[in-house]
């Protein structure tokens, strides 16, 4: 089915909060969001008192693990078990003059799990009638993310529980560097309110055969002098999960170059996180003075029919080709990876006018499926009504909206890195039309396999895959699982399931839907969805926030 072109549009119009995952559809391209990043623009800040620095206890281990949504055990994708919690930490620089935002640092945090029990840790006994564990190996629930221009990261995570001889916690630690010298080491922990606490204690993941023998009140690490710095404010339920926010303060010394500088792990799969790269898939670059300012891609900057190669002064190589730009700024940079028949370990630098960057590894591979997710759902449009399956039920106004998909319905899940299609399409470039992966792709939903009628490439970098739930899957939320060339996107995408949503639509198309969604995809012909900016990933990582009717959508 011939794709139609959307009209001309010139960008939206810059706001106070940017988001990077607006979409700009210019002479019929669709250009592409980073995983897990909102800018806001930089206001006045209200300096805050210093942060007490504590221990960093006995359970500290330097993963140099660069993600947001630290849930998952990367041995083996495994998703730890818990009331959901968004961290939201901003750091300031305090000096006699006053604060300013600390962009470029390095800010970890690591914590127990509902049991108590930490990662990557020896034998120990957490008590609570958990036993002797093991966890060696293991490095769920720890992460660390780069302050953005505004001294801010965010990560997902579970409520953390607690073990004998200490209240509830995370345990927070901010770096900065030059080059590789550590300049300022800042150690600190989060904590939260009893009355939460409780609530949290009372679900069943946290069950334990005896109760918490510390609380807040009793802690010896949290009675210390000016404690309520580092009192987190909790926000949410237990049903829809919490966003804990804190803003620290210290005094930190800060690098004097302004040559660009790529963070250890800081090149990965723009939609996922994941650290492969795919050639003409979507990357996001992080690390510190990358570009002079925030700059995103624009009508104007548009090179023939190409995305451009540099971007406000700032130019990307990888593997020694250029990468095309959509979106520059100090701390992140986001671009469509360039066509490259190498597989393996490949440097990536950013060049601007205070030089070049160090060379950053990344490990390109032929595949590196990622899908769109927001809030830890799949973005989705359901075929039957051009619904956007959000998982939430979230309003976005000025479009229908579904929190579940009905069993056997059609869906399409959008996402990068799925590999060649049959047309020869150089990356970077605009084109009309949808081509085919040349490889098969699959996609799994609960575990039990969903046939996909198409999959392809419908913009740069960007990919459509049509598919039909499970008629068998019970009511819940499912994992969503797309993989080609045997590798497979993470399994912390999911996707809800009602039958009761399958009622609301069952009879508006039938049988015909299928059979749009077998000839492929079509521009929605009534309308041209604009871009839905949104809270940054509330729940989970993948904010890759694309069918919201820009996109390909099914007759």
């Amino acid at each position: 089915m011939t794709q139609q072109q959307p009209a001309k549009s010139s960008p939206p119009a810059t706001t106070r909060r940017v988001a990077l995952g607006k979409l700009l559809a210019v002479g019929g391209a669709v250009f592409i969001p980073a995983w897990n990043e909102t800018i806001e623009a930089a206001d006045s800040i209200t300096c805050v008192p210093t942060t007490p620095t504590v221990t960093e206890g006995p359970y500290w281990v330097d993963e140099k693990l660069f993600r947001s949504d630290i849930r998952t055990d990367p041995s083996n994708g495994s998703v730890r078990q818990g009331v959901l919690l968004k961290v939201v930490i901003n750091v300031q620089n305090l000096s006699s003059s006053g604060c300013t935002p600390l962009a470029g640092a390095y800010v970890d945090i690591w914590h127990c799990d509902a049991k108590g029990i930490y990662s990557d840790e020896p034998t120990y006994n957490p008590g609570g009638g958990t036993g002797s564990v093991n966890t060696v190996g293991q490095k769920f629930l720890r992460g660390y993310q780069i302050s953005d221009e505004n001294g801010r990261v965010e990560f997902t995570s579970v409520y953390p529980g607690w073990y004998t001889g200490r209240t509830i916690h995370i345990h927070l630690r901010v770096r900065t560097y030059n080059g590789s010298t550590v300049l300022s080491n800042f150690v600190s922990q989060i904590f939260f309110s009893e009355e939460i606490n409780d609530l949290v204690m009372a679900q069943s993941a946290y069950t334990r055969t005896s109760a918490r023998n510390t609380t807040n009140a009793n802690d010896n690490i949290y009675r210390v002098t000016n404690q309520e710095r580092m009192m987190s404010t909790t926000t949410g339920s237990v049903s829809e999960g919490y966003t804990s926010a804190i803003t620290v303060g210290a005094a930190f010394q800060t690098p004097t170059t302004s040559a660009p500088a790529i963070s250890n792990g800081g090149v990965v799969n723009a939609v996922s996180g994941a650290s492969s790269i795919a050639a003409g898939s979507w990357v996001s670059i992080y690390g510190s003075n990358l570009a002079a300012a925030a700059r995103a891609l624009q009508a104007s900057d548009l090179s023939g029919n190409s995305l451009p190669t540099s971007l406000g002064g700032t130019s990307v190589q990888i593997n020694g080709k250029a990468a095309f730009l959509q979106y520059v700024s100090p701390t992140q940079i986001n671009v469509l990876a360039p066509d490259d028949a190498s597989v393996g370990s490949v440097n990536v630098t950013v060049a601007n006018a205070n030089g070049t960057s160090n060379a950053a590894t990344a490990n390109l591979q032929a595949f590196s499926p990622a899908l769109s997710v927001l809030s830890g759902y799949v973005r989705a449009l359901r075929a039957a009504d051009s619904a956007i399956v959000n998982g939430t039920g979230t309003a976005e106004t000025g479009y229908k909206v579904t929190a579940a998909v009905g069993p056997g319905e059609v869906i399409s899940l959008f996402g990068t890195g799925f590999g060649p299609t049959s047309s020869s399409i150089a990356a970077g470039q605009n084109f009309n039309g949808a081509y085919p992966t040349n490889n098969p792709v699959t996609v799994s939903i609960g575990g039990q396999p969903a046939t996909v009628l198409w999959a392809g490439l419908i913009g740069p970098g960007l990919y459509q895959i049509n598919v039909t739930v499970p008629a068998s899957l019970s009511d819940g939320d499912h994992s969503v699982i797309a993989t080609v060339g045997s590798v497979s996107s993470s399994s912390s995408a999911v996707v809800k399931v009602l039958a009761s949503a399958k009622l609301a639509s069952f009879f508006h198309r039938g049988r015909s839907v299928v059979a749009a969604a077998r000839r492929g995809p079509a521009k929605l012909p009534t309308r041209h969805f604009a871009w839905m900016q949104h809270v940054l990933h509330s729940t989970q990582t993948g904010a890759f926030e694309v069918p919201t009717g820009c996109l390909v959508q099914l007759a």
